[in-house]
Formats: structure tokens, C-alpha cells, sequence
């Protein structure tokens, strides 16, 4: 029995090391949106296809994974207005290769990818710690001024490549 209680809170424990958390905002033509919520998972690579970059997505609501793995459907929420969305992808290396940032204002996504947007930290397939921040003010196709900086932590969930089962 004693073995049981010690296993049990040893994995009690391992879990709530790895909960997922984050601090910080998007700035919208000068309005904030805290972040509540981060999800990390693996993915196939942007660029080369063979390897694997970790998604990091900053959110303002708790999504279920179905609806965090989905680009479609967090573009509609955002349509919708009940979403905004920070999501990075990392490579081996640790540069955001790609980059899409949600807000109910923005008549499309910012995406794309620049150097003005900066992740400090590590992305080891497990995990994922650090900031992402934008260096300057970031314009929109449609004339909005953003910036942000999140400071985060969580667990990078494996990698479901289309087609594959959940």
C-alpha cells in the first residue's frame, strides 16, 4: 500500500511540474488580450518535411486538442470573435519558422515569417519553455498595429501527421 501512495504522488507530482503555463499579451491598436491558456505539440516540419517543429499556440479561451490542432477551426473562432491566437512554429534549431497571430479584428490572420519575431528558449520534443515576443510594432494586411510578449511553459504533445488516427 505504501508503495502505491508513493507512486501515486510521484506521478502527482510529475504532472503538476508539467501543467501548462503562460503570462503575457497581444496588443491590438493599443488593447490588450491577456493569455490564458498555451498548448504545445509537434508537427511536421514548415520547410523540410523529413523532420518534426514544435507548435507553441498562445490562446485567450481553453480549447479541447481537436480544436488547437486545427487551423480552421481557430481562424472560425476568431471570425466568430471568441478567439485570439498567438501559434509559432519552431524548428530543431529554435527559430520560428512560421507564425500566425488571430484577433476578431483582423479581417485575416498575420502570418508569415520574420525575424522580427523572436523565440528565447527550448523546444526538446517533450517541452517547451521560454518568450516569444515581437521586436517592433507589426502592421496587418488591413492596417492593425500589433505587438506581444509571453513567457510560457508546457508539455509538447506527439506529433498526428494528416490521416493518422487519433
Amino acid at each position: 500500500m505504501f508503495k502505491i501512495i508513493v507512486v501515486f504522488l510521484a506521478t502527482v507530482c510529475a504532472a503538476l511540474a508539467q501543467q501548462a503555463k503562460v503570462t503575457g499579451e497581444l496588443s491590438v491598436d493599443g488593447k490588450p488580450v491577456k493569455f490564458t491558456n498555451v498548448y504545445s505539440f509537434m508537427t511536421q516540419g514548415f520547410y523540410d518535411k523529413e523532420k518534426s517543429d514544435t507548435v507553441v499556440l498562445l490562446t485567450n479561451a481553453p480549447l479541447k486538442e481537436e480544436e488547437f490542432r486545427d487551423e480552421n477551426v481557430l481562424r472560425k473562432l476568431t471570425r466568430d470573435g471568441k478567439l485570439s491566437f498567438i501559434k509559432e512554429s519552431i524548428n530543431d534549431l529554435g527559430q520560428i519558422v512560421n507564425y500566425t497571430i488571430g484577433h476578431p479584428s483582423f479581417r485575416m490572420a498575420a502570418s508569415g515569417a520574420s525575424s522580427d519575431h523572436v523565440f528565447e528558449g527550448k523546444a526538446d520534443g517533450k517541452a517547451v519553455n521560454g518568450k516569444v515576443l515581437t521586436k517592433i510594432t507589426q502592421r496587418t494586411p488591413d492596417g492593425h498595429k500589433y505587438v506581444y510578449s509571453a513567457t510560457f511553459n508546457a508539455p509538447t504533445l506527439v506529433r498526428k501527421d494528416p490521416g493518422q488516427k487519433k
